[in-house]
């Protein structure tokens, strides 16, 4: 994992070679976009977006739309496997609150890979910053607002190469990201219409009505989690399956047509 809990005691600094801004899209993100613009030139930054395979399928075309409006540098990473084809394939269970392998695999492996191997374009101080805040959960609650990021080298045998991870919204309140995302001229994720965070599109973090609800919008792409769920016999949480939600909302959309 990429948080190393060792703070960097001189704070946020200013000769940094690259910033890389983590994105997903979603307003808290936005967030930490928007204080690197303020902070930082364009032609330093970085905007980076790991596609887990069980995100929206709107959400790339998103994401560069996003760079070439802002003129930034756009970083799209991919597991080579894909959310699905590792659950089937080699983690054989859904993630929980206690083994987040999606986000290890899927998001932190991919991120520590390019940055390991694009320090040549990132130069020998890189600024990594994302937009958790402490108010989502309690984990989040006692996170560092500045650490050594993990591909910080800690010697300077293969190369000279420090890297800060900066959570500049930790203590924003959500509203004022939606301004900020407006002072940048990006629409909310369309998501935000029904739902309160933008994440994949059945999170296990999810409730149910909201997976239901992009059940009903997206069902060609949740179907293949579904089947991989009966497959394996080991459901999205741990009282609950995507199966079964499936149902209701086949349920609801017979109510509706009735």
């Amino acid at each position: 994992m990429a948080k190393t809990n060792i703070i960097v005691p001189e704070g946020v600094q200013t000769d940094y070679t690259s910033v890389i801004v983590s994105y997903s899209n979603g307003i808290d993100s936005t967030g930490a976009l928007y204080w690197a613009l303020k902070e930082f030139p364009k032609d330093k930054i970085y905007l980076l977006y790991c596609d887990t395979g069980f995100e929206y399928p709107e959400n790339v075309q998103i994401f560069y739309r996003t760079a070439a409006f802002l003129g930034i540098k756009p970083v799209l990473l991919q597991h080579p496997k894909g959310f699905l084809n590792l659950l089937l394939e080699e983690r054989l269970k859904w993630p929980d609150m206690k083994n987040r392998w999606c986000t290890a695999y899927l998001k932190t492996g991919v991120t520590d890979h390019w940055i390991r191997t694009h320090r040549d374009i990132l130069g020998t101080k890189c600024l990594f910053v994302s937009g958790e805040r402490r108010d989502e959960s309690k984990g989040r609650a006692k996170l560092p607002e500045i650490e050594y990021h993990s591909t910080t080298l800690k010697t300077k045998r293969v190369a000279d190469f420090t890297c800060h991870w900066y959570r500049p919204c930790l203590d924003y309140e959500k509203g004022k990201m939606f301004e900020q995302g407006k002072e940048l001229g990006l629409e909310p994720h369309f998501c935000y219409e029904y739902l309160g965070r933008c994440s994949c599109m059945a999170c296990m973090f999810m409730n149910d009505q909201h997976a239901i609800e992009n059940m009903r919008r997206y069902p060609e792409q949740i179907k293949p989690f579904i089947d991989a769920e009966i497959k394996l016999s080991h459901t999205w949480k741990r009282n609950k399956g995507l199966a079964e939600i499936w149902e209701q909302c086949k349920d609801l959309d017979d109510v509706e047509e009735s």
